[in-house]
């Protein structure tokens, strides 16, 4: 269990280490992330659909299973945050995102590589989607309209935000490419190939230079209840539901586990902000990815017991 969560958060802690010493200029993690959000993550995500047939690559009873603990865990959030710390309906949505959005690209792929292998592949275009067409889009519509900014223009800016997200471009290219069997010719795909290699190290050095930049101050309660909800109630929900779900096999159940046990995405805090949030947004993030290491390993050990099952 060590031996599969310490290497990735080695590289965390280069990232981290790199930020604070000065030897990378905390500047630089901004560019660097554009890179593995806009080029080699794509790369990632369209090797991963087109590397498995058009069937596997859209698993629907994981995405229901996934999609519907997603959405549970979410309200289950937004619930607590109005009846539990008294927020107004936005923050509130936003702290539900925190326990619902994983960081599936930088942290739940790499770590259900090295637990399930390359039946990973296919678990990360359909948790992105379901991240960036379901969860993200909701919640952020729930703290816009709430927020006073109902009609149109809210409704639009969340559309323009979701659109633009370079993660639908890939899958919808990727599930063109694997349906219509479009042959990729050979440089091309070792081109795809180099940007999909480095998109996992270098997305979990930016998570270690996003927490080095980002100051760890907020509300204990409420750090400590995104965080909770996030790392534990999460992958249970979604542990629960695939079990539940008819014809899920037993590694699906683990990587699916898997995804929904990693921290909240890096860009957590940002979509704070939104709602006035920002600063416990960003402690959550900071405490979540520090608890995670432990967390993570009971997941990785149940994982395995259920790969073993």
């Amino acid at each position: 269990m060590l031996s599969t969560v310490l290497p990735l958060f080695l590289v965390i802690v280069l990232g981290y280490a790199a930020i604070r010493s000065g030897y990378v200029r905390a500047e630089q993690i901004g560019p660097i992330a554009g890179f593995v959000v806009r080029i080699a993550l794509p790369a990632l995500i369209f090797n991963a659909v087109t590397s498995v047939s058009p069937g596997d690559a859209l698993n629907w009873a994981f995405i229901a299973g996934y999609g519907g603990a997603s959405l549970l865990t979410l309200g289950l959030g937004l619930s607590a945050g109005l009846l539990l710390f008294g927020l107004r309906v936005g923050p509130a949505a936003i702290m539900g995102l925190g326990m619902a959005g994983s960081n599936s690209g930088f942290m739940g792929y790499p770590l259900a590589l090295s637990v399930i292998g390359g039946a990973a592949a296919p678990m990360l275009a359909q948790c992105m989607l379901i991240e960036n067409l379901l969860i993200i889009p909701l919640a952020l519509t729930i703290a816009e309209v709430s927020g006073g900014r109902a009609g149109g223009g809210a409704m639009r800016r969340v559309l323009i935000s979701t659109v633009n997200n370079p993660v639908l471009p890939a899958v919808l290219v990727a599930l063109s490419v694997s349906m219509l069997r479009i042959p990729v010719p050979m440089p091309v795909q070792q081109g795809i190939d180099m940007l999909a290699d480095v998109a996992a190290p270098i997305a979990l050095f930016v998570v270690g230079g996003t927490i080095a930049t980002t100051p760890f101050r907020g509300m204990l309660g409420q750090v400590s209840a995104v965080a909770l909800g996030k790392l534990v109630l999460h992958p249970v929900l979604v542990f629960g539901a695939l079990s539940l779900a008819p014809g899920i096999e037993p590694v699906t159940i683990a990587g699916g586990m898997l995804f929904a046990a990693v921290p909240m995405m890096t860009i957590y805090p940002i979509l704070g902000q939104r709602a006035g949030i920002g600063m416990m947004g960003a402690s959550a993030l900071v405490g979540a990815t520090v608890a995670s290491f432990a967390t993570l390993l009971v997941a990785v050990h149940l994982a395995t017991g259920i790969l073993g099952g």
